[in-house]
């Protein structure tokens, strides 16, 4: 069983930096990067549903989708490596002259990689399901089945002491999976998301219009200019942040979003004396696209 590999229920952590003890708040993480070295966090979750959610008698392999530094990419190699599944990855873009760290990863593990430009890339049908027999799965796993992992999350915690849960969001999945835990167990915590991507409530309409939720309440102005983008100012304090509590974030998801928190308790989002919860949601091959980046900004 692949789960008897995996660090689950992943721990819970109580973080503390400067700034954090200065303004009297408890910060938690939900440590999910911690599942495993390669299937972190939500990108595990979202696969455990959808794997959950299809009889593996009917498919003999697995097709996804994504760009050439997806997280979702190489923990579908590494989970289809585990189950003993051959597995194929169709990916946005011209084939480079050298793949990325992360498409080597996916080889490594034994994926075949299809390259199709953007355009054979949108006309593409990435809808999960079952066809001659082969498992689809959409990119990032977005999708119904992927938020019914995501629901574990939150039921590996007692959150009776918490005023406020905070996720990074760049679908809207993992939010949504939260929410409809938090919905069917008549939890009243505030859930909030932190979208990496750049566009004014573009996953608060998605969560409503894919996923029928209402009740997540979602910050569209912490994305550092899309998403994928930095700024100078981010990459300093996931590095302050880093050296103050041992924990590494990355800079496209889980930077962002304890940026975010620092942000809100600076805007007095979050008081004096609240607990708040945060998600890793992992993806730290993040880093493997903003290396370079990073270190020219030391």
């Amino acid at each position: 069983m692949i789960e008897q590999q995996l660090n689950i229920p992943s721990p819970c952590h109580l973080v503390e930096t400067d700034w954090l003890k200065s303004a009297g708040v408890k910060l938690w993480l939900k440590r999910d990067d911690l599942i495993h070295p390669i299937i972190s966090g939500n990108k595990w979750r979202k696969l455990s549903g959808i794997l959950a959610a299809y009889d593996s008698n009917f498919y003999k392999s697995i097709t996804t989708f994504g760009g050439a530094f997806s997280n979702h990419l190489v923990a579908t190699a590494c989970v289809t490596a585990l189950l003993g599944v051959p597995s194929k990855a169709i990916i946005r873009g011209e084939e480079p002259k050298e793949l990325s760290p992360v498409l080597r990863l996916c080889k490594l593990y034994g994926m075949q990689l299809a390259f199709v430009s953007r355009e054979e890339y949108k006309k593409a049908n990435r809808e999960t399901g079952i066809t001659d027999d082969v498992l689809y799965i959409p990119e990032g796993g977005a999708c119904k089945e992927g938020t019914l992992g995501c629901e574990a999350i939150l039921a590996e915690v007692d959150l009776q002491q918490f005023s406020q849960i905070f996720v990074s969001c760049g679908t809207g999945t993992t939010v949504a999976g939260m929410a409809n835990y938090l919905d069917k167990n008549e939890l009243r915590v505030q859930l909030n998301g932190i979208q990496v991507l750049k566009g004014q409530d573009y996953i608060k309409n998605d969560l409503e219009k894919v996923f029928g939720i209402t009740s997540a309440n979602i910050y569209d102005e912490f994305h550092c200019g899309g998403y994928a983008k930095t700024s100078n100012e981010l990459i300093g304090f996931i590095k302050d942040f880093t050296q103050q509590t041992g924990v590494l974030l990355d800079p496209i998801y889980t930077g962002k979003m304890i940026f975010a928190i620092k942000k809100l308790i600076e805007g007095h989002g979050i008081v004096s004396s609240e607990q708040i919860l945060a998600i890793h949601t992992g993806g730290l091959t993040g880093w493997f696209g903003k290396y370079n980046e990073l270190i020219s900004r030391r």
